[in-house]
């Protein structure tokens, strides 16, 4: 091996959103002898406005996958900084991936840092780079929207529309991914820089949500599931990362839905059937799940923050995490759940019995 790494020049940039999402990988000046190197990171992460039909969206994203990928070289160590919200997900010889998640309740992931990214050993001359952005329909959210629709419209409708314009925006617009960087050691021409998608969305597809905005609104019923059938999201699967908001779900069925990093803030979910469904890093605080049936239901990092769980069934559900402070727990049933890590504190229906069990049991309590 030469005793210099392979000089990397820029191939491929591509960032159509860079308030969104933007990424830009350079080296490191120094190197050693066995011909290692190391890649800086500079990410950048918020929200951004977008024109769509004749109104406004603005959008950010909750999660997603950062990818390394190397050729004709190995990933020595991965270097991203802990400070970070990433996790290492997967570790290879020669492809790394983070999986970045939002703090529960965080509308859209906000970082602005420059950060080493990992050391790698060129093992031929000709070496490849290559660093891209993922998401799912889950990660994408949509935080304002200004004049696709009037300002009476329920909540539910409301919640419905958000999620689709999500999905339109992720199928058109950000898949396969938002962000893509290839650096090469042998660059013939010039850098490509992509500054917007390379497809435009067809105008018959802008019709078809344009009506179905309109279809929406006009429709007579609010029931969640049924606007869902009428938008084409299938409840199971296309619901997670929505914005339920105040919504009427009382005695909805959503067993074994993914619903991970939903918000449910001040929504009525009295005697709802989220049994078995994954609610990871959901926000509950302030809404109403007396009654409710979350058996064995994945509540991780969860916020009930001031909600009702009165009378609800959380047999075996995973609460490792999650906030219960200032949560009505009358007659709540917590048999066989995770509660480790857990806050309570200030809870209605709290014996010392239930207590000392759940203290037992890993839960924690405010001193005092």
């Amino acid at each position: 091996m030469s005793e210099s790494y392979p000089s990397l020049h820029l191939h491929t940039a591509y960032n159509p959103y860079p308030q969104c999402v933007f990424l830009q990988v350079t080296p490191q000046s120094s190197t050693t002898s066995q011909g290692e190197f190391t890649l800086d990171l500079n990410c950048r992460f918020n929200e951004q406005e977008k024109s769509l039909l004749n109104g406004q969206i603005k959008f950010g994203i909750k999660g997603g996958k950062l990818n390394l990928m190397v050729e004709n070289g190995k990933v020595i160590e991965p270097k991203l900084n802990g400070n970070l919200p990433f996790k290492l997900i997967e570790s290879y010889d020669n492809s790394i991936v983070w999986h970045l998640i939002a703090q529960t309740g965080q509308a859209a992931v906000k970082i602005d840092h420059l950060s080493p990214l990992a050391t790698i050993q060129a093992t031929q001359k000709s070496v490849t780079v290559i660093l891209s952005y993922t998401v799912s329909l889950a990660d994408v959210s949509i935080t304002d929207v200004t004049g696709l629709w009037r300002h009476d419209i329920h909540p539910n409708k409301h919640s419905i529309l958000e999620r689709k314009l999500a999905q339109f925006l992720w199928k058109e617009r950000l898949s396969p991914e938002i962000s893509f960087i290839k650096l090469v050691s042998n660059l013939s021409g010039e850098a490509k820089k992509i500054d917007s998608p390379t497809t435009n969305i067809k105008p018959e597809h802008l019709a078809e949500l344009h009506q179905l905005i309109d279809s929406i609104y006009d429709v007579k019923t609010n029931n969640l599931l049924e606007l869902a059938k009428i938008a084409e999201l299938d409840p199971q699967i296309d619901l997670a990362g929505g914005n339920f908001l105040a919504t009427e779900l009382s005695g909805i069925e959503l067993s074994g839905a993914n619903l991970i990093h939903s918000n449910f803030r001040g929504a009525n979910l009295t005697d709802a059937d989220l049994s078995e469904a994954v609610l990871n890093y959901a926000r509950f605080s302030g809404a109403d799940l007396s009654g409710a049936y979350l058996g064995n239901a994945n509540l991780h990092q969860a916020d009930f923050y001031r909600s009702s769980l009165a009378l609800a069934n959380l047999i075996g559900a995973d609460l490792r995490g999650a906030n219960l402070q200032d949560v009505n727990l009358s007659q709540t049933n917590l048999s066989g759940a995770l509660v480790k890590g857990s806050q309570f504190g200030n809870n209605e229906g709290m014996t010392p019995e239930i207590k000392a069990n759940l203290l037992e049991r890993g839960a924690i309590f405010p001193e005092g």
